[in-house]
């Protein structure tokens, strides 16, 4: 697998060299019906910041609804991988906040975190932010766990930084409603948001974690869980939000699997032995891989993110494992 991610990384970056080059040409070429119109696109609506937290500097795109806030402020849903996410994250909660009665989707804030650059993924940051200090110390062959660009230890700081000076800010700026705060990430970024809601409960109101790689430090979160789950606050208020897809790799059938079977194991247990205002829910995504699935979970993200704190949502024993077509 690795020798696979580095040999696609290589063609990348020979495309990469060669790309400005095809574009200029695209856009000078005379003839046809198209003329160019310059660089200028730009996902409406999206504001571009930049900051800087102890793990190095960041990009930040916030999306404003156009509609007027609720009293107590907009809920704010913070999206890892900004760069990755934020426009069809953003274009998502665009159309279907303005029909809200129908989609289900409230006007939220997004802010999306992201790394200075073009790269849609910044493998190197996102690993050292996502990811806390080894405690194996086992280094995986399947998953390129002891790579250079894969190394952890930022978890902690990073977190200190979505909901201190992060969090902070965005409050003096906007209004938004501070009992409403959502925390969203993806793989690495699936598992910080699982170790954020075990280690630090009170960082966010409500968690969705896709494609959560519990694998991660010979399954750290699943060692350590009946630890973790005792620990959580017995009159902690939260959501959680699982999703995995059906086909997460899809050459490897045996780790899609296994990231199933890991999110129902921490899904059950939270539910089972968790405080009773913990509310799970874990969605395995019939069809979706481990790339395709967060624009596919957009929508669901965004209704849970905006729902009311008071809707009808009942704590489980033991949650069904939902597979959604």
């Amino acid at each position: 697998m690795m020798i696979r991610a580095i040999r696609e990384g290589l063609r990348t970056l020979a495309f990469l060299r060669n790309r400005d080059a095809i574009q200029a040409r695209a856009a000078g070429a005379e003839g046809g019906i198209l003329c160019a119109a310059g660089s200028g696109y730009r996902v409406a609506e999206v504001q571009p910041f930049t900051a800087r937290g102890a793990n190095g500097d960041y990009s930040i795109f916030v999306s404003l609804p156009s509609a007027p806030p609720p009293a107590a402020g907009y809920p704010v849903l913070f999206m890892l991988d900004g760069n990755c996410w934020v426009a069809g994250a953003a274009e998502a909660l665009r159309l279907q906040s303005r029909f809200s009665a129908q989609s289900g989707i409230a006007p939220t804030l997004l802010v999306a975190v992201g790394y200075p650059g073009d790269a849609p993924i910044n493998l190197g940051r996102r690993a050292y932010d996502f990811l806390p200090k080894h405690s194996s110390g086992k280094l995986s062959e399947r998953f390129m766990q002891g790579a250079p660009w894969h190394q952890p230890g930022g978890a902690e700081a990073f977190l200190d930084f979505l909901t201190g000076p992060l969090r902070d800010d965005i409050a003096r700026r906007y209004p938004v409603d501070l009992a409403r705060q959502i925390l969203c990430g993806h793989s690495f970024g699936g598992f910080f948001a699982l170790y954020s809601l075990l280690t630090r409960p009170a960082a966010f109101r409500r968690y969705a974690a896709l494609s959560p790689a519990l694998w991660w430090d010979d399954a750290r979160l699943l060692r350590d869980a009946d630890r973790l789950i005792a620990a959580l606050p017995p009159g902690l208020e939260a959501d959680l939000l699982m999703a995995v897809g059906e086909t997460e790799t899809p050459d490897r059938p045996e780790i899609s699997a296994r990231m199933i079977a890991d999110a129902a194991d921490l899904a059950a247990r939270l539910a089972r032995e968790g405080p009773g205002g913990l509310r799970v829910t874990n969605v395995v995504l019939e069809g979706e891989n481990h790339q395709s699935l967060p624009p596919t979970a957009f929508s669901r993200v965004l209704r849970f993110a905006s729902a009311p704190l008071d809707r009808d949502l009942e704590p489980q024993a033991a949650p069904a494992q939902e597979h959604l077509a």
